[in-house]
């Protein structure tokens, strides 16, 4: 079992370290996020990846005293936006890297993208779908934090143009 969570945190370094947030979460307390989504139909993969700079050792200090991270899934609207998913808990993980390292905030989620993602999908609304992810984040000694991600674009439903 022990080498299974090696492989699988090994996987979480490799995935992080490829879909990172770029230079901008290297500022140290300041909260970044990018979602990626791929799949369609039937399971999509909405991957989440945060960072917030700092130290690897605070980084470490606030994994070990109780810091929790979750993601919400929202729908973007012209009126108001919904969510349509609450996650678990994110993962957590104090990082070194190029940059100065912080801690490493990873929501990988598959979701029935009809059920899910699909948000728009009465005419004559039905041109597509707007999908962004928040991270809520509470940890010792930090004030709340949230941060909405980058929206993705695209049809998750079936039969749309």
């Amino acid at each position: 079992m022990t080498s299974f969570k090696s492989a699988a945190a090994a996987f979480g370094v490799a995935v992080i370290a490829l879909t990172t947030p770029a230079l901008a979460a290297d500022e140290p307390g300041k909260l970044t996020a990018r979602l990626t989504i791929t799949g369609s139909g039937t399971e999509c993969r909405v991957l989440t990846v945060g960072k917030i700079g700092m130290t690897n050792a605070q980084a470490r200090y606030l994994v070990d005293n109780g810091a929790t991270a979750r993601v919400e899934v929202w729908a973007e609207d012209a009126v108001f936006d919904n969510r349509v998913y609450k996650a678990p808990k994110a993962t957590l993980s104090a990082i070194s890297d190029r940059n100065g390292g912080g801690l490493f905030i990873l929501s990988d989620l598959k979701l029935s993208c009809v059920n899910y993602l699909d948000e728009d999908d009465k005419p004559p609304y039905d041109y597509g779908d707007e999908i962004y992810t928040k991270i809520i984040f509470d940890g010792p000694g930090y004030p709340r934090m949230t941060k909405k991600s980058n929206v993705v674009h695209d049809n998750f439903g079936f039969g749309e143009p």
